[in-house]
């Protein structure tokens, strides 16, 4: 009988082993799940919030996205090559370059033609090739950030360019009986451009 007894409270004690250690391991799991909930929450609420602002815009309106396809269609309106150069020489008038041919500091080739297929679309590419512009530093990095920004002209692309520095002879006759020849540096860039237009 005492033997049995011994038994009963050896059993007892790991029974209550096995119990304390089930719901230590059961405590310990939810606290785990409760540290990946909150890691999960910050998660979704930062969704969440992206969420809300991108809901608060309003959608365009029927008239502006009509008026966003037909700006589109005109920037790809079908074109001559003496166009696409005038397109080109009026970006760099209005980036401060010096158009006058006499001068020398714009050169735009003749435009190589070609179809070029894109998308579902077949598209008229002129090529320019070793387009020329020289002048102040700060005008001609503005003719080349038009030219690739797209502002003036959507479906242009620039292709490649190259900038150099050189020096250049100024001759000025400001109120001196003999000119007085100076030197400056200006920049040079060359550039390779592609015009996109509807056949």
């Amino acid at each position: 009988m005492e033997v049995i007894k011994n038994l009963l409270i050896r059993f007892r004690q790991s029974a209550v082993l096995v119990l304390i250690g089930f719901f230590l391991i059961i405590y310990i799991a939810f606290g785990f799940l409760y540290f990946q909930q909150s890691s999960q929450q910050k998660e979704l609420e930062e969704q969440s919030a992206n969420m809300s602002l991108i809901l608060i815009k309003p959608l365009p309106s029927e008239e502006e996205l009509q008026a966003e396809y037909d700006e589109v269609n005109l920037s790809l309106a079908p074109m001559t090559d003496s166009d696409a150069i005038a397109i080109i020489v009026d970006i760099a008038e209005k980036s401060g370059i010096d158009i006058d041919p006499d001068s020398d500091k714009l050169r735009v080739p003749s435009a190589k033609s070609r179809e070029e297929k894109v998308g579902g679309g077949t598209y008229q590419v002129f090529s320019f090739m070793n387009i020329s512009v020289q002048g102040d530093y700060d005008k001609v990095m503005a003719f080349i950030s038009d030219l690739d920004s797209g502002e003036m002209q959507e479906t242009m692309v620039l292709k490649r360019v190259n900038i150099r520095q050189i020096e250049v002879q100024v001759v000025s006759e400001e109120g001196s009986e003999e000119p007085k020849v100076e030197s400056k540096i200006e920049t040079v860039a060359t550039l390779d451009v592609d015009l996109y237009t509807k056949l």
